[in-house]
């Protein structure tokens, strides 16, 4: 299968935070960490969906098994 064009992800990704719901935008620079949270994890939702369609596909070489990691300069812990 063909790899994603990065100027086609871009322009996708640029869409779907476009149509975002705004109260998820909105609550993304709350006052409450858990009210941030929230709207980390519905906007991450709401770009799965938008993502369904396509395939990524991580680079041929490497170790087989593992999972290639999306975002590879940031494996920090989440949260």
């Amino acid at each position: 299968m063909p790899r994603i064009s990065e100027d086609i992800l871009l322009t996708h990704l640029e869409v779907a935070l476009a149509v975002a719901p705004e109260h998820t935008l909105v609550r993304l620079n709350a006052d409450d960490p858990r009210a941030q949270r929230s709207a980390r994890v519905d906007l991450a939702r709401h770009l799965v969906e938008r993502m369904r369609g396509f395939t990524i596909e991580g680079d041929s070489h490497g170790d087989r098994g593992a999972q290639p990691c999306l975002f590879p300069g940031d494996l920090s812990p989440i949260g």
